[in-house]
């Protein structure tokens, strides 16, 4: 408490950061790492401990893997591999093994296969070596000692130093009653209760003893394998036939100890086949008078799922299905048809039940509302934190698998005994009665409860089981984001925006990509050539409410939201458009400072005279910070650059979005050319333009650096000039080619000084030469205008002519230009650069 929020956060950021895991083995770094201290019992506080030392060991060996979500996931697979080896609780035969080992380490180097030597030696190491703390080994060193001490001398040592003998005996007496109580209380814990036992002879005794060694789970399963047939057609047939309460509720106590032998015995089929047939006795699937005893077979399912979750699998589908029509009879009581109305699509294909029907239906809801809690129902879902990382994988596919039938209008198939289609009305007319097999309107109950899930499992699961729950949900969101139905859709990304909200809440380290995975389902809805325009509209909303709030938290998130953007410039609507360069323009005023902070951990990147700090002084967390913060900010220039229309298009852009993102480009260079954005410390190549770190050739190491964050900008730039797009607007042409000329022209002018002779070089043959030669040849403009009468002088003797320079930084009609612009209440509060005042002065002329 005295240290402030985030003390003990900052303590293991300088533990970890002290480690030294260079060119260690794997397994030998994490065998250091927790030889210090003991790891808590809280998922979470493992995840994040574990995620430190997996930054940190990366950092150290960066050629091992190539992410740190990498040695992440191995990190925790190690954990438990040790745990498996040397639990003494777990028997041999069901320990891990090599293949094993490496069949659960399948894919995890960012889709590849780590070497299967390298897991193979990790597996050897860790088993013949387990993972100890350093006090244990001081501990277990000391007693050896001890005992070698002692058996090295004959004379009485406690006489020589003065001890008591009756003392030290009696401390041994404790000792070793001690130890017998702890054993007896193993042996009467493995010992079954038995109310007739009683002494037997000795060679009984070694018999009961090789009965205890047997796992009851051995001796059950080959005996319900052969009885539970012949069992289930029993209970089905007194359950169904029988209206007395003892012979029910005998039955039921049936499935229940039925589901429980076959689930907690691996018995798949026989358990399916209980749950599947209980569902079936709740008369949820179809529309029928509901009596007290399938109320009870209700009751009765809805405890299995609460007691019995773990274990369930698979039979967590026909379960779902009935909690799904209890939230729908929960509805018809209340007196609406479910969600129906609401989210109608105006389909005449969808069945509307008859009065009878919805009558009968009410009835039955008011009946299971009275008789069933809805607390109970709320329990099934909130208990899904209990489950492990396998149950909770199983319960949330199931519980997909439900809400995918619930928008395609399919919700009873797997409890009712007949198709729904078939189910009649009273008077043997065909009409429909329920809602038709696949003719149902959509429903939301299920996702509704997936959202709830999601909740309560994000904050307690280990990152690394988050990613796994994780993959299954986003996709099903993204697939419902692209549903016909405007209000389904718009409720799945709804769902989305509420949970990455959550998520966000909790920063992420530098060169993770937990973010980026969480936030891919909006990528996809946005990238679905099938999804409307108001779709897209509602998912950047989204990316616009989550920069303005969370903008601080967002790391390899920016690369999702930058994607989202860029896809924006190509919609063919104008409304999209227009509000991604908004979102741009926002951030780009008001969340710079967020997208590239001036500072890393620790020291500030920058000395106080505004030099960059050497990089030999740069920690590696700082080293890594800043190729990040660089590849952020290439990835916002290129965001911006999208919106400057280089092609000739279907849909064009309109004109003033162009001449926006050309300012743009102005701005990024007044901060690079301010060192308000600082060039990556490391990772420069030329051979991949969409990897980081691209950058000219013919350059040193330094000026390499320096240019990978400029060459994006100044390519755009020379992009724009030979556009081949017909920009036009107010009678004047080439307005894309003109503009962007003239940005780059403003950027080279003012802050063409903080170029070396050679990466002036690398502009003119890689940028300007070529951008000019393109425009040129690909130019097809009409000769609009003969600017010479006298036919002795050439129209194209202004070519001679340069340009006039551009008034200084200090003009006194910029400053003006600028205080007008600023006076807008629609303009940033932020101040001009040079590059990007001069920008916006000259587009301003050419209005």
């Amino acid at each position: 408490d005295k240290g402030g929020k985030g003390f003990f956060l900052r303590v293991l950021y300088h533990y970890v950061d002290m480690m030294e895991f260079t060119d260690l083995m794997f397994d030998d770094a994490i065998r250091l790492f927790l030889s210090g201290f003991r790891l808590p019992g809280e998922a979470q506080k493992i995840d994040r401990i574990m995620e430190k030392f997996a930054e940190r060991f990366t950092r150290q060996n960066d050629t091992l893997f190539p992410s740190p979500d990498t040695a992440f996931i191995l990190a925790f697979s190690v954990i438990m591999l040790n745990t498996d080896l040397h639990n003494p609780s777990i028997k041999p035969e069901r320990r891990m093994t090599k293949e094993s080992f490496i069949r659960n380490n399948k894919g995890i180097a960012d889709g590849g296969d780590l070497p299967e030597d390298f897991l193979i030696g990790i597996f050897n190491g860790i088993k013949e070596k387990p993972f100890s703390l350093k006090e244990d080994d001081e501990h277990r060193e000391k007693v050896n000692k001890d005992n070698t001490f002692d058996s090295l001398f004959v004379f009485d040592t406690p006489a020589i130093f003065g001890s008591s003998a009756e003392a030290n005996k009696r401390e041994k007496f404790r000792k070793e009653r001690e130890e017998m109580m702890a054993a007896s209380e193993q042996l009467f814990k493995k010992r079954p209760v038995d109310k007739n036992y009683s002494r037997k002879p000795s060679v009984e005794s070694t018999n009961q003893q090789s009965y205890d060694s047997v796992s009851p789970a051995d001796v059950v399963k080959p005996m319900f394998d052969v009885t539970w047939g012949p069992l289930i057609g029993t209970l089905s047939q007194v359950l169904e036939s029988s209206s007395n309460e003892t012979s029910i509720a005998l039955c039921l106590s049936g499935f229940v100890y039925a589901i429980r032998i076959s689930s907690h015995s691996g018995m798949s089929l026989a358990r399916n086949t209980f749950v599947n047939s209980l569902a079936k006795f709740t008369t949820l699937g179809s529309i029928k008078e509901m009596k007290s005893k399938n109320i009870e077979c209700i009751r009765t399912l809805l405890s299995i799922a609460i007691i019995d979750g773990e274990y369930l699998g698979e039979s967590w589908s026909p379960i779902l299905q009935c909690i799904s029509q209890l939230g729908r009879l929960h509805l018809f009581a209340s007196g609406l048809d479910s969600e129906d109305e609401f989210l109608e699509t105006g389909s005449s294909q969808l069945t509307k039940i008859s009065e009878a029907a919805r009558e009968m239906e009410e009835n039955n809801g008011k009946a299971v509302l009275a008789a069933v809690n809805e607390v109970l129902i709320d329990k099934v879902f909130s208990s899904s934190v209990t489950l492990s990382a396998r149950g909770v994988v199983s319960f949330i596919e199931q519980l997909i698998v439900v809400s995918d039938a619930e928008i395609l209008g399919d919700t009873k198939k797997g409890i009712s005994g007949v198709s729904s289609s078939s189910v009649t009305t009273t008077g043997n007319q065909r009409k429909g009665a329920g809602s038709a097999h696949g003719l149902e309107g959509p429903r939301i109950f299920s996702m509704q409860r997936l959202v709830e899930v999601a909740d309560y499992n994000m904050n307690i699961r280990p990152r690394l089981t988050w990613s796994q729950i994780w993959e299954d949900m986003g996709n099903h969101f993204a697939k419902v984001g692209c549903n016909e139905n405007a209000m389904v859709s718009m409720f799945a990304i709804d769902a989305l925006r509420q949970l990455s909200f959550k998520f966000l809440e909790k920063p992420e380290l530098t060169d993770f990509n937990f973010q980026r995975l969480f936030l891919k389902p909006f990528l996809f809805i946005m990238k679905n050539p099938g999804s409307r325009e108001d779709i897209r509209e509602l998912v950047l909303r989204c990316v616009d409410n989550i920069i303005r709030t969370l903008a601080h938290n967002l790391r390899s998130g920016w690369k999702i939201f930058f994607s989202i953007l860029m896809l924006s410039s190509s919609d063919p609507s104008v409304k999209i458009n227009t509000l991604g360069l908004a979102i741009l323009q926002r951030l780009l005023d008001e969340h710079l400072d967020d997208l590239c902070p001036l500072s890393g951990i620790g020291e500030g990147p920058v000395t106080d005279n505004g030099e960059d700090q050497p990089e030999a002084t740069l920690s590696s967390s700082e080293r890594s910070q800043r190729n990040a913060n660089a590849e952020d900010f290439v990835g916002l220039c290129r965001a911006s650059l999208s919106f400057v229309q280089t092609e000739e298009s279907e849909n064009p852009l309109p004109i003033g979005l162009s001449m926006r993102a050309l300012c743009h480009t102005a701005c990024y260079a007044d901060l690079i050319a301010d060192k308000k954005v600082l060039p990556p410390v490391s990772g420069c190549q030329h051979s991949d333009s969409l990897a980081p770190g691209f950058t000219y050739e013919g350059l040193s190491v330094e000026e390499s650096l320096e240019m990978a964050i400029w060459r994006p900008l100044l390519d755009g730039l020379a992009s724009g000039m030979c556009s081949s797009a017909s920009s036009t607007s107010g009678g004047v042409g080439c307005l894309v080619q003109r503009g962007s000329a003239m940005a780059l022209r403003a950027i080279l002018l003012r802050h063409g000084g903080v170029f070396s002779v050679s990466q002036w070089s690398a502009i003119l043959n890689y940028v300007i030469l070529p951008a000019v030669q393109i425009g040129a040849e690909s130019d097809s403009s009409p000769v609009t205008k003969i600017s010479s009468e006298s036919p002795s002088v050439s129209s194209l003797d202004f070519v001679g002519e340069p340009l006039r320079l551009p008034p200084p930084c200090d003009d006194e009609g910029l400053h003006k230009f600028a205080s007008m612009t600023q006076s807008d209440e629609s303009s940033p509060s932020r101040p001009l650069g040079t590059a990007e005042l001069l920008v916006e002065a000259s587009f301003a002329d050419l209005r």
